[in-house]
């Protein structure tokens, strides 16, 4: 019987071989059985929806009675303006026939020389703004939308932040475009009463009247310098009935003719005023107090804040000096007639430079 032989491959016994073949195949099965398997599967987080968040509810300013409004001090002011324009319309076409007269006439303007002219032109001013419906819904939606708190600080706090409110622009332009008349008006009044004192030195009965007491003349309008001026009750009360004008009132047009009838107009007047002029520091005073008005922000307990915010120093300094030309001038007449001159040259027409300087 032969012998089984082994062969042999060279560096290797040959059943080493077979042996690794045999292992091979299911090294390879493995392997195929791995790469099968499913990818994990990453479920994704879902995206959460981005809604817009609701407005703000309308804003609701209680309304303060008349009976309250009256003695609160943008209706005093407001008022005082109503007087002097009366007394302003009554020099512009009026005439002076007697000695009397010319007293009465320049009493009734010595109001002028008040530290209350400015507050009272400030008060005219603001309850102007208060009529113009784009101003005024403005100002309460800034105040709906940032807070009225918040308006109502920075209002007191930035002389300058009611520009930026909406409607500013329109409603300065109806303030300027007032004022810019009334001023005219005030210097219309002076030509005036100039000429009737040129006239009345040619009339018999005036030519040679002395003039009265200097002494009580000066005092009087020397004591206007510290008067506070408190206008009728019912000028006040008329004011105090006047409201902001929103765009959905349907008595807007019939209040703004009633406001304008308080101060002898059947409208608002028309002027040409430059664009410029719109950012004057007496505009913006006016609408941070019509603003503050609308808000319901004027109340009793602002008072001394308005009062003190109404006040303008260089409009003073310039009202003291007509006062005291007046004065000189008064005291250096020799006859009645000459107080028409008087009262033409520093009662009306230095006032009205004086405004127009300060609030145009």
């Amino acid at each position: 019987m032969k012998k089984l032989q082994t062969r042999t491959y060279p560096g290797k016994p040959i059943l080493a071989i077979l042996a690794m073949l045999a292992i091979a195949p299911s090294l390879t099965g493995c392997k195929t059985t791995e790469a099968a398997l499913p990818a994990p599967v990453v479920e994704q987080a879902p995206v959460p929806e981005i809604t817009e968040p609701a407005p703000p509810p309308p804003l609701t300013i209680p309304e303060r009675p008349v009976s309250e409004r009256v003695d609160e001090a943008l209706m005093r002011h407001a008022g005082n303006y109503a007087v002097l324009r009366q007394q302003i319309t009554g020099a512009e076409s009026g005439a002076i026939d007697t000695p009397e007269q010319m007293n009465a006439t320049m009493d009734g303007l010595s109001r002028v020389f008040s530290p209350s002219l400015g507050p009272s032109f400030l008060g005219y001013g603001a309850m102007i703004a208060i009529q113009n419906t784009e101003f005024v819904e403005g100002v309460l939606d800034t105040a709906r939308f940032q807070g009225l708190d918040t308006v109502v600080y920075r209002l007191y706090a930035d002389p300058g932040y009611v520009t930026s409110l909406p409607g500013a622009t329109s409603a300065a332009v109806d303030v300027q475009n007032a004022w810019a008349s009334d001023i005219a008006a005030i210097g219309r009044a002076g030509a005036n009463i100039k000429a009737q004192s040129y006239s009345l030195q040619k009339r018999s009965e005036w030519k040679k009247k002395r003039a009265d007491n200097r002494s009580t003349r000066i005092e009087a309008i020397s004591q206007s310098r510290a008067a506070r001026f408190d206008p009728p009750f019912q000028t006040r009360q008329e004011l105090a009935a006047i409201r902001p004008i929103r765009g959905d009132d349907p008595f807007g047009t019939q209040q703004r003719q009633e406001f304008w009838q308080i101060y002898g107009r059947s409208s608002a007047p028309q002027s040409q005023t430059f664009q410029s002029q719109y950012n004057g520091e007496m505009n913006k005073r006016a609408l941070t107090l019509a603003a503050l008005e609308i808000l319901g922000a004027t109340g009793k307990d602002s008072t001394i804040w308005i009062e003190n915010y109404m006040t303008s120093p260089s409009l003073t300094q310039c009202v003291n000096t007509a006062r005291l030309n007046a004065e000189q001038c008064l005291a250096a007449g020799h006859y009645k007639y000459e107080d028409a001159f008087c009262i033409a040259e520093h009662e009306l027409t230095e006032i009205s430079n004086c405004l127009t300087k300060s609030a145009l």
